[in-house]
């Protein structure tokens, strides 16, 4: 059945924030009402109404009676916004070791990973963010990541981190933007041998088609001695298996983090991560979709219109839309970045708009699903 338009207007406002909507835009997917589209039921013995023209073609769902409390999908209210309101995407990539020689740090991670939230959440990034760890091992999300957070269920043994990564990317490589900064995080006491840095990193970088930071929360090197022959840290507290030398050198190859697992204060050691991870970085003229849409809405690119409006003038401008940003050469316009789910005004548009210090207003035509 052909989706039904809804007259909507809404301007999306930087990093999925909230908008002033009539709808909750966090809420889940309802179950649609199956009385919505059900024909009127007429008892025989209800005689027909005579001004009805018989065989009149009319098709019956056009009438039919919505209960009062059934489920009527909208679109949040149009808002007008300033000419520079995104950033960068962020995706962050945890992995995390299973072995039983990781069960104390996995529960001191669970314990301590609030701080990476918090951090993330109170610098409105747009970031999304996996774990590939066993179920039961990745910390729950607070409800701000509830459609921005991935979970993979995936045993990782001692000497699997990179490898489990590159065996689940298609899994979690359909949540990533290409245009995001992605960051890595390996947890682990052990080091890869089935797999160098080397071979990952070139493999990595094909898969996602740019750079990336590669943190280790793992173990340094110190002087081997006969109690520790791997040279792995230890404390009174906690000991490591073995350095993590091939996760310190990708950190190193493509300058992360590297963090001592041994160090019992993870404060100290999310702070630093969140500080590297938590950056926003602006994007001149861009616009990130509310995400999720109401229930029952779909974004459909095709109906989008992009305006402006000049200080002491209410009468919107239409912004064309080009292809993509090599069509704004030469020319004014917007395109859409379906990958990042972001609304871009051409460069040369950007600068016009911003320098009469003008308002841009998005009407994403919203659609209810079929």
């Amino acid at each position: 059945m052909d989706a039904m338009r809804w007259p909507c207007l809404f301007a999306s406002l930087l990093l999925l924030a909230a908008c002033g909507a009539k709808t909750d835009l966090t809420l889940p997917n309802r179950t649609p009402d199956p009385g919505r589209d059900a024909g009127v039921e007429m008892d025989a013995s209800t005689e027909p109404d005579a001004s009805v023209v018989e065989d009149a073609g009319t098709d019956a769902s056009v009438d039919a009676f919505v209960p009062p409390d059934a489920f009527v999908p909208e679109c949040p209210d149009r808002i007008s916004v300033s000419a520079r309101e995104a950033s960068i995407p962020v995706d962050i990539i945890w992995v995390i070791d299973n072995s039983f020689s990781m069960v104390d740090e996995i529960e001191l991670m669970r314990n301590n990973v609030n701080i990476f939230w918090d951090a993330i959440v109170d610098a409105n990034v747009d970031s999304r963010v996996v774990f590939v760890t066993q179920d039961g091992s990745a910390p729950d999300a607070p409800i701000e990541f509830a459609r921005r957070y991935f979970p993979v269920d995936y045993r990782v043994n001692s000497h699997d981190p990179l490898l489990a990564l590159l065996a689940n990317f298609d899994e979690y490589g359909r949540h990533l933007r290409p245009d995001a900064i992605t960051h890595f995080v390996v947890v682990t006491d052990d080091d890869s041998l089935g797999l160098d840095w080397e071979d990952f990193h070139e493999t990595m970088l094909d898969l996602l088609g740019h750079e990336y930071s590669f943190h280790s929360i793992a173990s340094e090197r110190v002087t081997p001695t006969r109690e520790n022959p791997t040279g792995a840290c230890f404390t009174d507290e906690s000991s490591a298996y073995r350095p993590g030398r091939e996760y310190y050198a990708l950190s190193d190859e493509t300058g992360g983090l590297k963090l001592s697992i041994c160090n019992r204060d993870w404060t100290e050691l999310f702070n630093l991560l969140t500080e590297r991870v938590a950056i926003r970085i602006p994007i001149p003229c861009g616009y990130s979709l509310p995400l999720p849409p109401p229930p029952g809405i779909v974004y459909d690119d095709e109906d989008f219109t992009v305006q402006y409006t000049v200080p002491g003038d209410d009468t919107p401008q239409t912004i064309p839309r080009v292809a993509d940003e090599a069509a704004c050469t030469g020319s004014e316009g917007w395109w859409f970045f379906e990958g990042s789910d972001r609304i871009n005004l051409c460069e040369s548009t950007c600068d016009e708009v911003d320098a009469i210090d003008g308002r841009v207003t998005v009407d994403l035509g919203c659609a209810v699903e079929p």
